[in-house]
């Protein structure tokens, strides 16, 4: 059954490897040592080398599960909110503990590392539909009985492709004639519900639905549209009010029973007294890259191209000149976004000079760090402007061939650029001869299953060739040889997004913001009154985003914050007026920022971060696999010995292969140097 349903459709090529696994787990709900030598039969890779990667990612089940599964986030974000008592509460009703099953087989308990769904804290997944903010009864109706609501829409594109495609012209004029088809495609007043990860976790769909019954009741003229998320978590569900000529209305926390009262506000002009979110929250980013996060409608490419997506890509092929994106991307200081901070224009200058063909683009999209959510909420909200972006950087280095990599959970960006990707083949904006130009992109989504070590570049790729993903050793360096030996540019989505503006208005324009460094996204959590994503300069204050932005404490002050995810740190309140800057005192790392209550709470913060950093080694170096795993040893006596600890950290710094082992001691470090006596230090 095995072979015959999930694994014909792959070719018979080691690299399918993963996603035969995956394809095979849908089918049956875990993979059976049966399953698991169908796979090695038809891929033709050894028995033990399909069970090594198996086994190697944390989303692929190699024991059957219950008839159903309830998983209680423990992220840092989820246990400031009360995850942890969930998780115990679970465990009590349910006489098991997590990772086991009850006896009948009903239901089996898991602790999730994190729902990246952090700005609804605390989170539970049951029957695979996430539910935001759980109180106790709410959980206690959970584990009663299946999930019925809050699933997402079944929606798929909207609109067909265009009704005369051009077959000459320049690229620009083409682009013109596509933008005049959508421009006629234009569908007036819209009410945009926020129906992003976060969203729907506490109702969004609810409120979606809502919305369209009763608009059609009425006979309104409005069209209601699943959007993303335009970062105003805290007042999910969100609704964005759009109308030609007019600036939107965001309506905060429109439940179905405030519908009908946002219609009747709405037909009466009070709706922006009534239901308008406080304006400050706002104000206080500078949104380039989420500009139209939230205003979009993810499912129609025309939407997309009436606010100028893909005009970008169409004056640069008008244009010509690879070379001169390049330049326009080195001017405005674009570094990674992903972490590490490296220049972009140097991985790409350096894979356009790379010999060998075909050339690949790898967009990073595992986003598998717990406490971050920033690159989901990007694809989720706007994705035809990271296929935009995608096509460009493709065209500067010489990309002929992309593989979009998402996280394997991350179910809702993936089937937004899946609409997304095949819309833009129907228009000619994918695919052979692009706008009739020279530039062609083979695009194609592949799916992560879990793994931090994911956002090592090397071990993304070896994770596509159908390996362990394991670090390589460097050099050679993946744009001089990268994906199966041909060079390779591997970008975060948050650094893609940033591309498109900058091209569009020159690398000077980026560059003036943030003392030279752009704009940065950041996830907000915690202990927090309004947490959410944000976009701000580079330079900007955790004081800025703690109080100003996110509102403050949502139940008391603000004792410290973990900044970065596993590979950050723990920052004191004495640093919450330096600015954050990559490499500075305070380094913004990912983005996430966790506020925590009180200082209590950071040794159990540091404790779960590095719990998090041990179970998630690759296990390929001894100093990261072992030093790791002492480490956590260490922290779990009493009086922590701090001195071992730090001896113990800087051996795994100084040894470890790759960029994740280096830092998985950073939070230890600084929570033992800000908050000893948190740890029994004197």
């Amino acid at each position: 059954m095995i072979a015959g349903q999930a694994l014909s459709q792959f070719p018979r090529e080691r690299t399918w490897l993963l996603p035969a696994l995956q394809a095979a787990q849908r089918l049956e709900g875990w993979l059976s040592a049966d399953t698991l030598e169908s796979v090695a039969t038809h891929l033709r890779v050894p028995k033990s080398e399909v069970w090594a990667v198996a086994s190697h990612y944390p989303e692929l089940r190699m024991a059957k599960p219950g008839r159903r599964i309830v998983r209680v986030c423990t992220g840092v974000a989820c246990i400031a909110r009360g995850g942890r008592e969930l998780l115990e509460r679970c465990e009590r009703r349910l006489s098991i503990r997590a990772g086991e099953t009850t006896g009948d087989g009903a239901l089996t308990l898991e602790a999730m590392d994190c729902a990246f769904a952090c700005s609804v804290a605390p989170v539970v997944e049951a029957d695979h539909t996430y539910r935001g903010r759980v109180t106790g009864a709410a959980l206690d109706a959970l584990l009663d009985g299946p999930t019925t609501q809050h699933a997402a829409p079944p929606l798929t594109g909207r609109g067909g492709p265009p009704a005369t495609p051009s077959t000459s012209g320049s690229p620009g004029a083409r682009f013109t004639m596509l933008r005049r088809d959508a421009e006629r495609r234009r569908t007036g007043a819209r009410l945009a519900v926020g129906v992003g990860t976060c969203g729907l976790a506490v109702g969004a769909a609810d409120t979606l639905e809502a919305l369209r019954v009763e608009v059609q009741r009425r006979g309104l003229a409005w069209t209601v549209v699943a959007a993303g998320c335009n970062g105003m978590c805290w007042a999910a569900p969100v609704v964005e009010v759009l109308r030609d000529g007019k600036p939107p209305i965001t309506a905060a926390r429109v439940r179905p029973p405030a519908v009908s009262r946002l219609l009747n506000a709405l037909a009466a002009n009070m709706a922006e007294r009534d239901f308008a979110a406080p304006p400050d929250w706002m104000a206080a980013q500078h949104r380039v890259l989420t500009e139209r996060c939230g205003l979009a409608d993810p499912y129609d490419v025309a939407d997309a191209l009436r606010h100028g997506t893909y005009a970008t890509l169409a004056r640069v092929l008008e244009d010509g000149r690879p070379e001169a994106v390049i330049e326009e991307v080195r001017a405005a200081g674009l570094a990674g976004r992903g972490g590490a901070y490296f220049q972009t224009a140097v991985k790409w200058a350096a894979c356009r000079a790379a010999a060998g063909a075909p050339k690949y683009l790898v967009v990073n999209g595992e986003e598998g760090e717990p406490g971050i959510f920033k690159d989901r909420h990007l694809m989720e909200g706007d994705p035809h402007r990271l296929l935009e972006a995608a096509l460009i950087a493709a065209y500067a280095t010489g990309a002929s061939r992309a593989i979009l990599y998402i996280h394997g959970e991350a179910e809702l960006a993936a089937e937004r650029l899946t609409t997304a990707l095949g819309q833009a083949r129907q228009w000619g904006l994918m695919g052979e001869r692009i706008l009739g130009s020279d530039l062609s992109l083979d695009v194609e989504i592949r799916r992560g299953a879990g793994g931090f070590v994911l956002g090592e570049e090397t071990a993304l790729l070896e994770s596509i060739e159908g390996r362990r993903a394991m670090p390589r050793t460097r050099p050679p360096f993946p744009v001089e040889s990268g994906l199966f030996g041909k060079p390779t540019v591997i970008n975060n989505v948050e650094t893609l997004f940033a591309v498109v503006p900058i091209v569009a208005r020159g690398g000077a324009a980026f560059a003036a913001l943030g003392g030279g460094r752009g704009t940065k996204l950041f996830g907000l959590s915690g202990n927090l009154r309004r947490p959410g994503v944000v976009e701000m300069e580079v330079g900007c204050t955790l004081r800025t985003l703690i109080d100003e932005v996110g509102g403050g404490g949502d139940v008391g002050s603000i004792g410290a914050v973990v900044l970065g995810g596993p590979s950050g740190s723990v920052v004191p309140p004495r640093q919450f007026d330096e600015p954050l800057v990559p490499r500075g005192a305070v380094n913004p790392g990912t983005g996430g920022v966790v506020a925590l209550g009180d200082a209590a709470g950071v040794r159990d913060a540091v404790r779960t971060l590095l719990a998090f950093n041990a179970r998630e080694s690759c296990g390929k170096c001894t100093p990261c696999r072992e030093g790791t795993a002492r480490m956590l040893a260490l922290l779990d006596e009493t009086n922590v010995d701090a001195t071992r600890v730090r001896a113990l950290a800087e051996t795994v710094q100084l040894a470890s292969l790759c960029g994740l082992g280096q830092a998985a001691p950073l939070a230890v470090l600084s929570g033992l140097a800000e908050f000893p006596r948190e740890f029994g230090v004197p």
